[in-house]
């Protein structure tokens, strides 16, 4: 079994000229995600079409003008899993 360890952060520019990172990780399990490509495929795909928020986002509700996700880094964990 493989389990993928994604840690990323977002930079946001704020109207007011401010830039503020925020940091985050995921992790996936999913047998169809085998590569790291797919693993960065699969949070781009959450970033871009989940309506969730992907960091912290106290005191950013409003004010920004743009965001960029950086994926940082991408860890393959792999175990067996016994009966």
């Amino acid at each position: 079994m493989a389990l993928w360890i994604i840690s990323y952060h977002i930079d946001f520019k704020m109207d007011d000229g401010k830039n503020v990172t925020r940091k985050d990780m995921r992790t996936v399990e999913d047998p169809n995600i085998n590569t790291e490509d797919k693993a960065r495929e699969w949070l781009s795909d959450r970033y871009k079409n989940s309506d969730d928020p992907m960091v912290d986002m106290a005191g950013l509700l409003s004010g920004i003008n743009n965001e960029e996700l950086i994926i940082d880094e991408v860890i393959l964990h792999e175990f067996n899993i016994k009966d």
